[in-house]
């Protein structure tokens, strides 16, 4: 502001009596007379840059900016009306407009850097970060010691993509105040950007243990460990924030999300009913809880919730969210559709595709829910965890395990000292979706049998004896391998003395000689579905993204696993000897007596009818982990059977793939 001695005697006697009357509280009677004296003639920059001032400082921004917009007009050089005006811009929110007022020339005519720092900000949050970084370097530069700006310049070259430059800023930003969360916070995130992850998880688990009050380390590790797939240690982060601060929704929320991708139904409710208690109307709760409903099969529950939630005020978006799984669990398809088109595209999820396509295929719009289905995979292809480089790594590992099992390989296993006696499971293996759930629910019917229902029993045996240790393996070794599996599949299934235990594990076809050398008498399940309706329903079924399941997020890839996998096992098979009963989905479903008969047989177990309830077996089974959880509670139908000629012309590119294995198989096109 220009000096007060070139005003006229009645604009210095307002701005003096002004101020007095704002030092003194009487606020309104500063901004009268400061308007008074404006309306009188008063000089118009001298009293609009107080009047804005004053406004700005008591909370009225509006009136503030305006005054400040006018001291700017009638004087557009003086570099501290600029530098106010911006300021309350920014602090109004309109960062592009404060970045425009507060220029390069008039943030340098400040000598305490104020206006660089309030610039290079204003440039950050607009994302022009070729103004941001060059701006905060020019003010580390000149106060060195400034740790916040340190951060702030670590943060703009983050987001710039100039990744080791942030972590260089940051680490001086920690090394100023290595008591400041969100530096060392801000640190952490940007080693794991750089790659340097193994050092960013240790960063911020040490922050949650230096800093037991707070839960953004937790949360960050959360995000970090869930984007290396590493969804246990995820689980237990993000467990671990909710529990320290147990009534933050957002907190809630993320827990509850992450247990619900783990399948634990059970305590991802209990979160979801704590958001919903802390917040009625809370739209992902309510939601939240109607997918727990539809994973469970509780179906009356999932009815009733579409009333309480419209009792608990939920919007209109989320509660048609919810009709329409009601809507598809009744088969009221065409009702489910019209729900569903009320939810707006801002809540396009995969699982909000994954319903569009199912009801799409209720009502016989093959083509329209095939494009549903695609836009859930696409959907999740953008996932952090970058499913589509996992998918390649596991076809890939498919691949080399298929080199490695040949005639000599398998000639050169060590035998064991002395033969295994103890018990053995049977295996139900097959592709995804070829019928393995319907037959383990059938079978969970017979009082001699106990089901393992894709646990990861023969993972954790693998990390002591690994693939490349099966030929050369010790009788120690494999000692403590058969010891985890069992140690594993206690903690699913009682292992009852004379009960026949079946690990159903689809993929374990991809495993066979590892199961040869834990049980060499192992008898193995084969479930068998047209490979054209297999490969259909692995791709429009919205699974859970681990290694293998990633690869159904493209037709192709599919397509491709499913030859792999029967490439591998039938030449294991052939390799390994190990006794095969092949159970074919469509012959369960014509005449599942005879099929089970044959299968029960096969194991040495006496008939049960039991076997044959399996609805009631469903429904008594409490969750079941994969995504046939709500047809396997249904009476068998042959719907199922030959899906895929609704959609045969979306599946022509991969039938050259699957034609070889159409033909094995008995199957025809």
């Amino acid at each position: 502001m220009t000096a007060v001695s070139t005003l006229d005697d009645r604009t210095v006697a307002a701005i003096r009596d002004a101020i007095s009357a704002a030092r003194s509280g009487r606020v309104s009677e500063a901004f009268s007379i400061g308007e008074r004296a404006l309306a009188e003639g008063g000089d118009t920059a001298a009293l609009s840059a107080m009047l804005g001032s004053m406004y700005c400082q008591s909370g009225n921004l509006e009136a503030g900016v305006r005054h400040l917009r006018a001291a700017r007009a009638a004087r557009p050089d003086d570099a501290v009306i600029a530098g106010n005006l911006a300021s309350a811009l920014a602090q109004s929110g309109d960062h592009p407009a404060a970045l425009d007022i507060l220029t390069a020339e008039v943030a340098a005519a400040d000598p305490s850097l104020n206006m660089k720092r309030l610039r290079a900000f204003l440039a950050q949050e607009t994302q022009q970060f070729s103004i941001a970084v060059p701006t905060y370097e020019e003010v580390v530069a000149a106060a060195p010691a400034d740790w916040e700006s340190w951060n702030n310049l670590g943060n703009a070259r983050r987001l710039a993509g100039d990744i080791e430059g942030s972590v260089a800023a940051l680490e001086r930003a920690a090394e100023l105040n290595p008591n400041s969360p969100p530096v060392r916070l801000n640190h952490a995130m940007a080693l794991a950007a750089l790659g340097r992850v193994d050092e960013a998880i240790e960063k911020l688990r040490g922050m949650a243990d230096e800093f037991p009050s707070d839960t953004r380390a937790l949360a960050e590790l959360h995000a970090v460990l869930r984007e290396l797939g590493r969804e246990d240690d995820a689980l237990d982060a993000i467990e671990e924030a909710s529990a320290r601060s147990p009534d933050d929704i957002e907190l809630l929320l993320a827990t509850a999300s992450q247990r619900l991708n783990q399948l634990r139904t059970s305590p991802a409710e209990d979160s979801y009913s704590r958001v919903v208690q802390l917040e009625p109307g809370n739209a992902l709760g309510n939601l939240g809880l109607a997918v727990v409903y539809e994973l469970t099969n509780r179906t009356a529950e999932l009815a009733e919730l579409v009333t309480k939630a419209q009792e608990r005020g939920v919007g209109d978006d989320v509660l048609n969210f919810i009709r329409a799984f009601d809507h598809r669990r009744g088969k009221r398809f065409a009702e489910g559709v019209s729900a569903l088109d009320k939810v707006p595209d801002e809540l396009e999820t995969p699982r909000r595709s994954h319903l569009l396509g199912q009801l799409k295929e209720g009502v016989g719009a093959y083509d329209e829910a095939f494009a549903a289905f695609k836009r859930m995979n696409e959907i999740q292809l953008g996932d952090p965890t970058r499913p589509g480089e996992r998918a390649e790594a596991y076809r890939n590992l498919v691949r080399t395990l298929s080199a490695t099992v040949t005639p000599e390989w398998i000639g050169s296993w060590r035998e064991e000292t002395e033969p295994y006696s103890g018990p053995t499971p049977a295996f139900l293996l097959g592709f995804p979706r070829s019928g393995t759930t319907l037959l383990d629910t059938m079978l969970m019917g017979h009082d001699g049998v106990e089901v393992l229902e894709e646990e990861p029993t023969l993972l954790r045996a693998s990390k002591i004896l690994p693939f490349e240790d099966i030929p050369v393996a010790s009788d120690e070794q494999i000692r403590l391998a058969r010891e985890e599996y069992f140690r594993v599949a206690k903690l699913h299934a009682p292992l009852t003395p004379g009960k026949l235990l079946v690990d159903k594990n689809p993929l374990s076809l991809n495993a066979l000689p590892i199961i040869k050398r834990l049980f060499p008498k192992a008898k193995i399940i084969l479930a068998l579905r047209h490979p054209c309706d297999v490969v259909l329903s692995c791709y429009i079924t919205n699974f859970k993204l681990n290694d293998a399941m990633s690869n159904f997020l493209r037709l192709d890839t599919t397509a491709e696993l499913y030859d792999l996998s029967f490439d591998f096992f039938e030449k294991a098979h052939q390799l390994v000897d190990l006794p095969v009963h092949t159970v074919i989905y469509e012959n369960v479903v014509g005449d599942r007596e005879t099929e089970l008969r044959a299968l029960l047989d096969f194991l040495e177990l006496d008939w049960s009818d039991e076997v044959l309830d399996h609805e009631a077996t469903a429904m008594n089974r409490g969750r079941i982990k994969t995504a046939s959880y709500s047809q396997v509670a249904e009476p068998i139908y042959n719907r199922a059977a030959g899906r895929w000629q609704n959609y045969r012309k979306h599946l022509e590119p991969v039938i050259p793939v699957l034609e070889p294995w159409i033909a094995k198989f008995g199957y025809s096109l």
